[in-house]
């Protein structure tokens, strides 16, 4: 038997206590995605199971595959499908969620790349010539795949909205004229080949298993009274999958009231609007938001901050599933964050 996973559900299976009855079971393979490699390991020991970890997504034109020799087994749904164009590993190497080979015919051959961006912006970072720079390995990149509309299986359909197609779409990728799908995500290509989930690049971060659109939310923040500019950002937590929502938000001079009643009302707003997994967990205030040359919000800095602390003219509050409402972070429910002992 096998059934599809993510990695927040093998998280929630690993921290139940232990119990007679789940040495009975018959599931042979789990594949899915966001395994986090410091589980990986002791879920298989514990659960006797085979691991297909796979990256990519339902639009895309290609997608990575780390899976086991059970899914090399289904050959006839591998060539029927986008993973005929993926790499296959099949010792489940542990964190990694792919394989590409490391060869000169995988530059000419194989439509999924690692192209270089700027570790800031987020940006893709071009030649003199005007093309993308491939990674290389020991490299991080954002993975593109190839557009080609004589195939299929290399095809993309895109999104109703055209302006959300066209943010997935980058062109003169490796020669004028060509395009690519690109994934807004980051991974690190390793010496051996292995890929893995780094970061994510773009407008949306994943929690509780859901893609979260950090748009969606400054959509909600920014018409808000006393908000002078909002960003909204994913960061890691220790002991979570995906990344905690988190809104950095600048207040306006003119707005009464001191920041906990700001926080409670933009929080109620915020509670109103949202799903539940799509609710910042965090809220920062702070004195300002940077921007690049051409004022596109850089949110890099503020995800290396996290929830620190030590950040002079800053606040920083957390919510409160159990009140329902948001309370300023301190050093105690920090330790408690630490331990994953919070819940978010």
């Amino acid at each position: 038997m096998a059934s599809q996973y993510i990695g927040e559900i093998c998280r929630y299976l690993l921290a139940q206590p232990v119990v007679p009855e789940e040495a009975t079971h018959q599931m042979r393979l789990l594949y899915g995605n966001g395994l986090r490699a410091e589980i990986w390991q002791p879920f298989v020991d514990r659960f006797r199971v085979k691991i297909g970890e796979v990256y990519g997504s339902t639009e895309g034109t290609s997608n990575l595959g780390m899976a086991c020799s059970y899914l090399l087994c289904c050959c006839d749904i591998l060539l029927k499908s986008r993973y005929f164009y993926s790499a296959v590993n099949i010792d489940g190497h542990v964190g990694a969620c792919g394989f590409l080979p490391i060869s000169p015919l995988t530059k000419k051959m194989h439509p999924v790349r690692l192209i270089r961006v700027d570790d800031k912006t987020g940006e893709v970072i071009r030649s003199p010539s005007g093309l993308c720079i491939a990674c290389n390995p020991g490299e991080s990149g954002a993975m593109v795949s190839t557009i080609r509309k004589d195939n299929p299986l290399l095809q993309f359909e895109g999104y109703l909205n055209k302006s959300e197609t066209n943010k997935k779409i980058i062109r003169d990728v490796f020669s004028k004229g060509d395009s690519c799908f690109v994934s807004g995500d980051l991974l690190y290509w390793d010496r051996l080949g292995y890929v893995y989930f780094k970061d994510r690049t773009g407008d949306t971060f994943r929690w509780k298993g859901e893609n979260v659109s950090t748009t969606e939310v400054e959509a909600i923040l920014h018409p808000e009274k006393g908000v002078a500019d909002a960003t909204v950002y994913g960061v890691a937590v220790p002991h979570r999958e995906g990344r905690a929502g988190m809104a950095a938000v600048v207040r306006t001079g003119d707005d009464p009231g001191d920041d906990d009643e700001f926080v409670e009302r933009i929080g109620a707003r915020l509670a109103a609007s949202l799903a539940p997994y799509a609710l910042p967990q965090f809220i920062r205030l702070c004195q300002d938001v940077d921007r690049t040359g051409t004022f596109k919000l850089v949110k890099t800095n503020l995800q290396r901050l996290g929830y620190k602390l030590n950040v002079p003219d800053n606040k920083v509050y957390i919510y409160n599933n159990k009140l329902r409402n948001y309370q300023r972070l301190n050093e105690e429910i920090l330790d408690e964050l630490e331990q994953g002992q919070y819940p978010l």
